[in-house]
């Protein structure tokens, strides 16, 4: 879909709209189409002249204690509210079966399941994830709806990551989850803001800092 969009804007505008914007306003709009907020996108950023896979593998993975997630966020200029806002995104969406495997059979070496897992969930989880690459719902309660639900699955420890789970176990982070879960607008109001945020994360605006992919698959060719 992205190839798509570029190609109609290199057909009506060449070089002008780069992929990093494409992206933004694509994450805005397919929100959108699932029941999300609106929010306004800046737009201007440049493209990378280098792409490395290893680079896309910096975020984090599903394992990470609060405070190291907290550090993370904090590092590119978000902060706590921002974290628990945007784990949100996980209302919709799903992940493979690797990122759980060892919270429904080895959680830390113990070969047990984690004890905060729900024990409902875990039976559910044990049968869908029957190997690492079978894929499970984030939200298993409304996985193509743009709503509260993630934090209230928290609440009730059906929270798929361990990551998510964390969010209402640790004092930093858990009011901010237990008001998502229950004032819905305040949630949708605080991740338009947030959203903003992240899209203004180191972007490349200035002419030497970037340039306008044609082709978002690679960079430019001199």
């Amino acid at each position: 879909m992205i190839d798509d969009i570029k190609a109609e804007l290199e057909r009506k505008c060449p070089k002008t709209v780069s992929c990093a914007d494409i992206l933004t306003a694509a994450a805005r709009d397919a929100t959108i189409l699932v029941g999300g907020p609106f929010w306004e996108v800046p737009f201007g950023r440049k493209d990378g002249k280098i792409s490395l896979a290893t680079e896309a593998n910096l975020v984090p993975h599903g394992h990470e204690n609060v405070t190291a997630l907290i550090t993370f966020f904090q590092e590119k200029g978000l902060d706590i509210l921002d974290l628990v806002t945007l784990s949100g995104s996980h209302t919709i969406g799903r992940s493979t079966c690797s990122s759980v495997m060892n919270r429904i059979y080895n959680f830390n070496g113990t070969q047990k399941p984690d004890p905060s897992l729900n024990v409902y969930f875990l039976k559910l989880l044990r049968k869908r994830c029957k190997t690492e690459l079978d894929l499970v719902h984030l939200d298993v309660i409304t996985p193509r709806t743009f709503d509260t639900t993630y934090y209230t699955n928290l609440m009730r420890k059906v929270g798929l990551l361990s990551t998510d789970q964390s969010l209402f176990s640790d004092a930093r982070t858990a009011p901010f989850v237990e008001a998502f879960a229950t004032q819905p607008f305040l949630f949708t109001s605080q991740f338009s803001v947030s959203m903003v945020k992240l899209g203004n994360v180191q972007v490349l605006t200035r002419p030497n800092e970037g340039e306008i992919r044609v082709n978002c698959n690679r960079v430019n060719t001199v």
